[in-house]
């Protein structure tokens, strides 16, 4: 082992846990960060920006709620919602009323942001194939996107448990007692 490392961070007896997360922590900042040089000089945008435009337009009629475009990215809802007045100011997307609940407002893309929208995807793709995908073969790209949904979805439902542990909820799904009376009664 070598000398004043830890052992967690080395590769000696396989990848450990600590040393495969931190290489993907690398990873990630390393591909965002060429990602985001690529994206401002071309439509200037950051790659978080991109991302919340991307999502936003791939919806069913290109409109979603914050909430909604926070879960999907990991960002905060106020992240999202910086990101929004960004959007907004460059006439990339508009706000609307909900017609279903009008308490609601939903973020949709105007069509120069969907002109962006579609640039910001090519760029994306680029750097995809350039920064990432040339190194790994077709089988490893698909094992790591389905090992990383994986990981996603194990700690989504770790966060809504300890969420509702949090507050204290008993029930919170299909059936559950919604009327607020406790279930007694």
């Amino acid at each position: 082992m070598p000398e004043g490392r830890p052992r967690a961070l080395t590769r000696e007896a396989g990848l450990s846990p600590v040393a495969a997360t931190l290489s993907l922590f690398q990873a990630q900042r390393l591909l965002a960060s060429a990602l985001d040089r690529r994206l401002l000089a071309t439509v200037g945008l950051s790659s978080s920006a991109a991302e919340v435009l991307v999502r936003l337009g791939s919806g069913p009629d290109g409109s979603r709620g914050i909430g909604d475009l926070a879960e999907d990215t990991c960002f905060s809802k106020s992240g999202v919602s910086r990101i929004m007045d960004r959007l907004e100011r460059r006439q990339l997307v508009a706000r609307r009323v909900s017609a279903e609940d009008r308490r609601h407002t939903l973020m949709e893309v105007t069509p120069m942001g969907r002109e962006v929208m579609w640039e910001a995807l090519a760029i994306m793709q680029l750097a995809a194939e350039e920064d990432f995908a040339r190194y790994l073969s077709d089988s490893d790209i698909s094992h790591l996107a389905d090992r990383l949904d994986q990981v996603v979805a194990g700690v989504r439902g770790a966060e809504a448990q300890e969420s509702v542990a949090k507050r204290g909820w008993q029930g919170s799904g299909p059936g559950a007692d919604t009327d607020g009376g406790g279930g007694v009664g």
